[in-house]
C-alpha cells in the first residue's frame, strides 16, 4: 500500500493493493465508466507503440513478460503480442493498464494459492449467464485476467483474487446473468454451474451429473420442491423458468438455491476438517 505524500490516486494502484479512498474512487470510476461503455458496446483501440515502447523499458529493468502481465492484470498472451509487435493496435483499457505498472525494480513474487475454487467459481457465473467484462468491472480486475483464469492458463491466484471471486461468487451464483449466449458459450466449453461442485475448492472433487428431469408425482413432493429445484438447477436451468415448472415465484426459488449452496459449501467444510482431523492422527 502506498503512503507517500506525493502518491497518486490511481485505480492501478488500488489493484496493486492500495485502499487508500482516493485510490477507491478511482477504481470505482473507472469501472462505472468501463461498464456503461460496455453496455453500448464500446471497446477503444489505440496504437500499441508506446505501450511497447513501455513493456521495452519495464523488461530492460529487469521484469518479466509474466510479472508485467500480473501487475498490470493484461492476459500474458496479449503482453506477448504487444512486445513482439504482432498487436499494432490494443485496447484503450489494456493500454492504460500496462502503462501504470511503474519502471521501478521488478516486484517479489507475492503469495499464491491454488486457483481451482476461483477458476470453477467464475466458470460457474458464466454457465448461467454473466459476461466477462461484468466480471471484471465488478472485480476491479481486467477482463484478461478473468479470461485467463477461466481458461485455466494458471494455477495460482492471488489470496485477494480468490477471496474478491469467492465474495462475488456468494452474491450471484443464484442471480441468473443477462446473457444466455454467454451461458450457451459456456457450457459448450464443458464449464460447470454452482451446483454441479460437492467441494468446489477441492481439486479432486468431481462435477456432479444431473439425470434428466421428471415431474414428481404429486404425493411424493416435498412441501418446499427443494429437490426439484435443485436438480432443474443442477441442469442449467434457470431461475425464471423453474419458478414457471414448478409454479413458484422467483424469489422464493433464489431464497432456495441460496440455501442450498449454503448447505453444501458447509458440508464440504465438515468433511475438509474430518478429513485433516484423520490425516494429523494416522
Amino acid at each position: 500500500m502506498t503512503t507517500t505524500a506525493d502518491h497518486t490516486p490511481s485505480r492501478n494502484c488500488y489493484l496493486r493493493g492500495c485502499r487508500q479512498q482516493a485510490c477507491i474512487d478511482a477504481s470505482t470510476r473507472y469501472t462505472k465508466r468501463l461498464r456503461v461503455e460496455h453496455q453500448r458496446g464500446q471497446y477503444r483501440m489505440t496504437d500499441a507503440t508506446q505501450t511497447r515502447q513501455h513493456i521495452e523499458r519495464l523488461m530492460t529493468a529487469g521484469w518479466t513478460q509474466r510479472q508485467i502481465a500480473h501487475a498490470s492484470g493484461v492476459e500474458s498472451a496479449s503482453i506477448h503480442q504487444i512486445y513482439t509487435g504482432h498487436q499494432e493496435k490494443t485496447a484503450t483499457w489494456r493500454a492504460a493498464a500496462i502503462l501504470n505498472v511503474p519502471i521501478t525494480q521488478p516486484p517479489a513474487n507475492p503469495r499464491r494459492v491454488n486457483a481451482t475454487g476461483t477458476r470453477r467459481r467464475l466458470q460457474a457465473l458464466r454457465v448461467i449467464g454473466h459476461r466477462r467484462y461484468d466480471l471484471a468491472a465488478s472485480l476491479g480486475i481486467t477482463a484478461d485476467r478473468i479470461k485467463h483464469i477461466t481458461n485455466g492458463h494458471t494455477k495460482h491466484v492471488t489470496p485477494a483474487e480468490a477471496t474478491a471471486v469467492a465474495r462475488l461468487y456468494r452474491r450471484l451464483s443464484t442471480v441468473p446473468g443477462p446473457s444466455q449466449q454467454t451461458a450457451t458459450i459456456a457450457r459448450n466449453k464443458g464449464w460447470h454451474g454452482p451446483l454441479d461442485w460437492d467441494d468446489i475448492d477441492d481439486p479432486n472433487c468431481k462435477p456432479e451429473k444431473a439425470a434428466p428431469y421428471k415431474p414428481a408425482d404429486k404425493y411424493k413432493r416435498d412441501n418446499d420442491r427443494t429437490r426439484e429445484i435443485e436438480h432443474l438447477y443442477l441442469l442449467g436451468e434457470s431461475v425464471p423458468f423453474i419458478a414457471k415448472q414448478l409454479g413458484g415465484n422467483e424469489k422464493y426459488i433464489g431464497d432456495q438455491l441460496t440455501e442450498i449452496i449454503r448447505k453444501r459449501e458447509k458440508r464440504a467444510q465438515q468433511e475438509r476438517a474430518a478429513t485433516a482431523a484423520l490425516e494429523a492422527a494416522a
